[in-house]
């Protein structure tokens, strides 16, 4: 199997991050070069070793090829929209699913760095866990500093980064803040060569299989990931028999606290020269990742898609999980049934907080309210919902 790079992409960002960066997202801070400097210093020497251990996997573990992955489910929709909240309710039913864990998708997405990973936990444990020790402090305390949702090297994480072996993923844009190139990820299905998508998506589904293949226990692989809301016609071509969930959010309340994660993102690896950067871009993609997913999920047979709203699922999280089972027709173990109902109690990662407006981050609610009339006049959001909290402020 092939990895094919887009170097074009990187070429051009990494260029307009050295020369004329002066006024712009990409200015040349001290934070950013030294940001810079640890992503040459780490990136190329992990893309050499990476694709050196999945070419090694055809050697060492051929059957992989064979894996099924049977009637996928896909968790979809606009970012901040429940998508992850919903992910790890699910991800609770191990009986039923597999899902990527951080590690996996950045650190090891072939069987046999995972393998090695294995054995060096196994050699740590020996000599009393030193490694381990200090890689759960760096996971409490570093990561800990994600906002938004909890992150964790052992926690379930949106397969999106996958794509950032190819160097052709919607992610690039946190590391490079710029608009070249952006409009392939904003809108892939329409405006991404079919060349580029057919050789994106053969990977990805390699990906899959070899994690269905290190992870023989669980019958259906589970997905979470909004960046493939604009891709849902290439998701389908690759995964027939595939299932997706589509989340639906106030679109006022999407922008908001859309603008406020990817404004974190963008101070965390750039220093950009305003607090939210890109809103005109952000706005006409939200627009699009509202239109193109209805539009072509209505083409649907039933038993292959659920639009979820997110206050349902934060209201009631229980109910909506089970009409979701009952939807795809699937069957909860009584060990699942009472964790569920355990967690779904906790709600913390989206509890009330003082409520950014349209206006604070740059936008008109009227506007808003225009733009997004057809999906107003859809679903019903005048019932309330949990507030935009303090920490999306950042």
């Amino acid at each position: 199997m092939t990895a094919p790079f887009n170097w074009g992409h990187l070429a051009r960002q990494s260029a307009a991050s050295i020369f004329r960066t002066r006024g712009t997202h990409r200015q040349l801070t001290a934070h950013r070069v030294g940001v810079l400097a640890l992503f040459w210093i780490l990136f190329i020497p992990h893309q050499i070793v990476t694709r050196i251990c999945l070419l090694l996997d055809n050697l060492f573990f051929p059957t992989w090829r064979r894996t099924a992955v049977e009637k996928p489910l896909f968790i979809t929709g606009l970012f901040r929209s429940g998508t992850t909240f919903l992910h790890r309710l699910l991800a609770g039913d191990s009986d039923h699913f597999s899902t990527f864990r951080t590690w996996e998708i950045y650190l090891a997405p072939s069987i046999l760095q995972r393998k090695i990973l294995k054995a060096w936990k196994s050699v740590d444990r020996l000599a009393g866990s030193p490694m381990m020790k200090w890689l759960r402090r760096y996971n409490s305390k570093n990561l800990a500093e994600i906002q938004f949702h909890k992150v964790g090297l052992w926690k379930e994480e949106e397969d999106e980064g996958l794509l950032l072996f190819l160097w052709d993923s919607l992610f690039t844009w946190f590391f490079f803040p710029g608009i070249s190139g952006i409009r392939d990820y904003q809108y892939a299905d329409r405006e991404m060569s079919s060349r580029r998508r057919r050789r994106k998506w053969a990977f990805y589904k390699a990906c899959v299989r070899r994690h269905m293949y290190y992870h023989p226990g669980s019958s259906i692989y589970l997905s979470k990931n909004p960046a493939f809301t604009p891709k849902l016609s290439g998701l389908k071509d690759t995964f027939p028999d595939a299932r997706v969930v589509y989340m639906v959010r106030d679109p006022q309340r999407v922008l908001v606290s859309q603008a406020a994660w990817f404004s974190f993102c963008w101070h965390y690896f750039a220093s950009p020269t305003e607090k939210y950067p890109f809103k005109d871009e952000l706005f006409e993609m939200t627009r699009h990742w509202y239109d193109y997913p209805l539009e072509l999920l209505d083409t649907w047979k039933p038993e292959e898609m659920l639009i979820i709203e997110y206050r349902h699922l934060i209201h009631r999280p229980w109910d909506t999980i089970s009409s979701l089972y009952d939807h795809f027709g699937l069957k909860m173990n009584p060990g699942y049934r009472a964790w569920l109902k355990t967690e779904s109690e906790r709600t913390d990662e989206y509890s009330s907080g003082r409520s950014l407006s349209p206006q604070e981050v740059g936008y008109d609610s009227d506007a808003v309210r225009s733009a997004f009339d057809g999906v107003y006049r859809r679903f019903d959001f005048s019932a309330p919902e949990d507030s935009v909290t303090e920490e999306e402020r950042a």
